[in-house]
């Protein structure tokens, strides 16, 4: 079998009854091109339907047309004994044009003469619908004399040959023409081969008549039955002998029985079917030349991605491999209905993905619809592809700054929600003051003029709890053992002398504690553990001190196993004032955030930690921060 059919003998050796297209480059069965479409010829411009220009005014009306174009396309089995007839002088050329409404692939063209063949005939092509032609092949019997050209019968690769312009036999002579040679191509749909195998548009120019010699007999060998047996090598159907007519093959100078153009609608290899372009196949042996189209393509000619696949740039398949090189999804989590190829992002990924989704919806952005846009952040209960995985962001205009310049909206993290608070403001929403700060207002809060914390409303200080009891007491030094002073886990009784602070002896403890301002603080410094703890008593052992604390709720853990109980804390950093810092107050509820040492399994308390009295306020704030994840 001649391998010209734009890789159907690919597609042919698949067997099974699944598409021939799965994992698979496939093509569309071949047919006559010309079947089901109107011929048109340049004698008919006096009234047979002709369709092209240019033709020449009628000076006269036709006489009834016995043999119109359509005769050269009517079934040969049904119609053995019909032809077309050109109504051209026999000293004039004529035109026989097939016109494609869309593009195809040709294989071959076999003509089958009524008439002598041509002494001198054209075969052109266009592959734009007729504004340009191309020559596929010139037919004399001299070429040299008809076209300035070699014959290819002595330089093979001639464009012209006289292997069919003899004028034996008188009738049913034949013409074959193929596109590809004998070795056809490595790839059909490569750019070399789709240029040779397109076109819209086929024309045959008959140049000059001749007629049959009077002293040769009508030939009856095998080479004058003309398609009645063809070439084995263009796996064509036979064709029935056409029945000896009344009329004498010289009454026209040019007639042909069948006019056949082999091939298949343009498909690059993504299509095994083809339809008309209204959706119904109902002309039964016309070819459609609208695929329907695998591997994620799309267009009339499978030639460009579907919408949501155009994360790789659209490739033909590969005729000679196989290779389908299918379309690959743009990945836009369901929030985006299409999406386009941008060579700048195939190239900065490493040409692994290339694919931009268009009109994120849901309140969704980026290039693949993967963060919220302005005014929105995640929602830590949905998953990517939620359509409510964006929410809007709620920050109070008193204590989050104003959107900036062509921004319209509040502005938070797009992952946290947090806003962008004012100076002293906290909270998500920025709504309230951080501990230490005072006066919520228009210009955020102002800073406490207290050692420990204020009343965030009037900016009194605070210095005792519920039971009026001082417990601002350092750890460290030559602090005495404290096991006495607790009468019940969480309960203290100071005497007067135990109940020494640093606030009091600011000239003996001083220290700078570390300020918690956001959530961020805790993800910077990366601490190993996050927990709520009551401090319940201090040891001095010499070397170093231990505190006990009640853990209450445990925020985040590391190595060192957590739970809510009693656990020791080691503060490591002593001065030569007699005291550790950050100050930790026995009966006094903390936040507390620091280091490990997995080693020994003990939870350290360092300068960089985190030492903050606890607030349901300060709680909350944390607890949704950690949940969320650090930004």
């Amino acid at each position: 079998m001649l391998a010209i059919n734009c890789a159907l003998i690919l597609a042919l050796m698949q067997s099974g009854t699944a598409s021939r297209c799965v994992d698979h480059a496939c093509s569309p069965p071949m047919g006559n091109l010309a079947s089901g479409r109107s011929l048109t010829s340049l004698s008919g411009c006096c009234g047979n339907g002709s369709q092209h220009s240019p033709c020449p005014t009628p000076l006269h009306p036709c006489p009834v047309d016995l043999h119109p174009p359509a005769h050269m396309v009517d079934d040969p089995f049904l119609h053995p004994a019909t032809w077309w007839a050109s109504g051209v002088g026999t000293d004039q050329e004529e035109e026989v044009r097939l016109d494609l409404e869309t593009r195809f692939c040709l294989t071959h063209v076999v003509l089958l003469f009524h008439s002598p063949r041509p002494a001198a005939m054209a075969m052109e092509r266009s592959q734009d619908f007729g504004r340009t032609w191309e020559t596929l092949k010139l037919f004399a019997q001299n070429c040299s004399l008809a076209f300035g050209l070699p014959d290819d019968t002595g330089q093979p690769g001639s464009l012209c040959t006289s292997r069919y312009s003899s004028a034996k036999p008188c009738s049913r002579g034949e013409v074959i023409f193929r596109i590809l040679g004998p070795g056809g191509l490595v790839d059909p749909y490569s750019p070399e081969g789709l240029s040779q195998l397109t076109l819209t548009n086929l024309r045959l120019r008959l140049l000059k008549a001749q007629t049959c010699p009077l002293s040769v007999a009508p030939s009856t060998s095998s080479s004058s039955i003309g398609l009645s047996y063809p070439p084995t090598d263009l796996n064509l159907p036979l064709l029935p002998s056409p029945q000896p007519s009344s009329e004498p093959p010289a009454s026209a100078p040019f007639a042909i029985y069948t006019f056949l153009a082999r091939g298949t609608c343009l498909c690059h290899g993504h299509s095994e079917h083809c339809l008309h372009s209204g959706g119904q196949d109902t002309l039964k042996d016309m070819v459609p030349g609208r695929c329907v189209c695998t591997h994620h393509t799309a267009g009339q000619h499978c030639e460009r991605c579907a919408p949501l696949y155009n994360d790789r740039p659209w490739r033909a398949a590969n005729g000679s491999s196989g290779e389908p090189h299918p379309c690959h999804k743009c990945e836009c989590y369901g929030h985006a209905a299409s999406c386009h190829f941008s060579q700048r992002a195939w190239l900065s990924s490493g040409a692994t993905s290339g694919g931009v989704c268009d009109e994120c919806r849901h309140n969704t952005a980026g290039r693949r619809c993967q963060r919220c846009r302005h005014g929105y952040h995640r929602h830590p209960a949905m998953h990517l592809g939620s359509s409510h995985i964006c929410t809007r962001c709620w920050c109070d205009p008193l204590g989050s700054l104003p959107a900036s310049s062509g921004e319209e909206g509040p502005w938070c993290h797009p992952r946290s929600g947090q806003c962008h608070c004012r100076p002293g403001v906290g909270g998500t929403g920025c709504s309230h003051c951080l501990p230490g700060y005072w006066g919520f207002g228009e210009e955020g809060c102002k800073p406490c003029a207290c050692p420990q914390n204020c009343d965030p409303h009037t900016g009194l200080c605070l210095d005792s709890y519920a039971n009026n009891q001082v417990f601002n007491v350092p750890m460290g030094g030559k602090i005495p053992d404290m096991d006495h002073a607790l009468t019940s886990e969480g309960e203290a009784v100071w005497s007067k002398e135990l109940a020494v602070s640093a606030m009091h002896y600011t000239g003996k403890c001083s220290c700078k504690e570390r300020k918690l301002r956001s959530v961020s603080d805790l993800c910077k410094t990366k601490h190993a553990y996050v927990i709520k703890a009551s401090v319940l008593s201090a040891h001095d052992k010499g070397s170093h001190a231990e505190v006990q604390v009640k853990v209450r709720k445990v925020l985040r853990s590391g190595q060192v196993p957590l739970s809510h109980g009693t656990h020791s804390l080691y503060p490591i950093s002593w001065t030569i004032r007699g005291c550790t810092c950050p100050i930790l107050n026995p009966g006094v509820e903390y936040m507390l955030a620091g280091p490990e040492e997995a080693g020994t399994g003990r939870l350290l308390v360092t300068m960089q930690s985190v030492v903050v009295p606890w607030t349901s306020q300060l709680g909350a704030h944390i607890s949704e921060g950690l949940r969320q994840g650090c930004p």
